[in-house]
């Protein structure tokens, strides 16, 4: 283990391919992310704790989390025109919440601490 390991990709995200576009996707650890999701789930505080929070509204809550600290950028996004889409935490928000698979893949990236590793770690064979 190297114990002063570059891990700024954490926060500041890696590329990573998805269908014909590139993403840019933080881990899920980054406080960007955490301080969002807490930000936006303490109106429900009471809910969440007894487990009666309707899934749909918690699936709001953890997409528009991910849109502010986790889907950091795009490249290649484009409309079924063919136009291209600028990347916006909105359009982000958008994107999550009306696409089931594209919502999961930027969560299995986003929890892989692999993705993030530096390359001086991968190099030598610690990661």
């Amino acid at each position: 283990m190297i114990f002063d390991a570059d891990l700024s990709s954490v926060d500041d995200g890696v590329w990573k391919q998805y269908e014909n576009a590139e993403f840019l996707v933080a881990h899920i650890s980054n406080m960007k992310f955490q301080r969002a999701l807490s930000r936006l789930q303490q109106p429900h505080r009471r809910k969440l704790q007894e487990g009666t929070l309707d899934p749909k509204t918690n699936q709001g809550i953890v997409c528009e989390a991910m849109s502010e600290g986790v889907l950091l950028g795009w490249k290649g996004v484009k409309t079924r025109k063919g136009d291209e889409v600028a990347y916006s935490k909105e359009s982000a928000l958008q994107l999550l919440k009306r696409d089931p698979g594209f919502r999961d893949w930027v969560t299995e990236i986003s929890t892989q601490i692999a993705n993030y590793r530096d390359e001086e770690v991968e190099a030598l064979g610690e990661g």
